[in-house]
């Protein structure tokens, strides 16, 4: 699987690590793998400063890594669809 033809820069992201939340957005794709700024939560409350990190598509089911895909009609337009959080499946 090829990362760069899944995701993009800025695509929302979260995931679990050590029984930590974490929460952010992609900063640049790779095959396999993606960079991103991430903060520490918990519940709905950032605990922690951002901070920049990388994720080897290896390490994305240990994680339960999800990202929000944006909903999208047939024609790729999001009309009355807001998009949802997926759990990511390598």
């Amino acid at each position: 699987m090829n990362l760069t033809e899944i995701m993009r820069e800025y695509d929302q992201i979260r995931f679990t690590q050590n029984e930590l939340e974490y929460e952010g957005h992609v900063t640049e794709v790779h095959e396999n793998f993606i960079k991103g700024k991430f903060f520490e939560k918990i519940g709905s409350h950032r605990v922690d400063d951002w901070f920049e990190s990388i994720i080897y598509l290896d390490d994305f089911k240990g994680l339960k890594l999800e990202w929000f895909f944006e909903g999208q009609g047939c024609d790729n337009s999001a009309i009355g669809v807001s998009g949802a959080w997926e759990l990511f499946c390598s």
